[in-house]
């Protein structure tokens, strides 16, 4: 009786294609999301009595971001981020487009029974006739919820030099 050699082993082969759909998915999710995460160059005014909020508890918000115009110091831009299903979009409002728009989102949340949180973000240089704009539309919206962006504490005074 002969002994029998064992099979030679099958050699193997690691398929790397999945591995490669799944970090170009990575890469694209990381790509959008820090487009979502990317806040406007905004020069925030100070609060001291400031309490943080976490993103994550902020729930259903739409974020109005309201900075001086080129034009000159009386116009302002209001200017609002959105994520449309495919692509993170800016646009920047009118005064009479932003009550409306906050209508809108108002209603879309209230048809989930949810509430909806309005989140200021104001250049501490803006006036604030263009921060009222904001105020009033929340009170026609019947948002109560609203939160300003500021930057928790006192300025820092800069030194003198000896």
């Amino acid at each position: 009786m002969a002994l029998k050699r064992p099979p030679k082993p099958a050699s193997l082969t690691l398929n790397l294609a999945p591995m490669v759909d799944v970090m170009m998915c990575l890469i694209i999710f990381f790509l959008l999301a820090s487009k979502l995460a990317d806040d406007f160059p905004v020069d925030l005014p100070w609060a001291m009595a400031a309490t943080g909020v976490e993103s994550r508890d902020l729930g259903n918000r739409v974020t109005i971001t309201i900075w001086r115009a080129e034009g000159g110091d009386e116009a302002a831009e209001y200017v609002v981020r959105e994520w449309d299903g495919e692509q993170v979009t800016e646009r920047k409002l009118q005064p009479e487009e932003v009550e409306s728009l906050l209508l809108s989102r108002a209603a879309r949340v209230a048809k989930e029974q949810q509430t909806l949180r309005c989140v200021i973000r104001a250049d501490r240089m803006v006036k604030y006739e263009h921060v009222e704009v904001v105020l009033r539309s929340c009170g026609k919206a019947k948002i109560s919820d609203v939160v300003f962006s500021v930057i928790e504490g006192a300025p820092q005074e800069q030194e003198e030099p000896a």
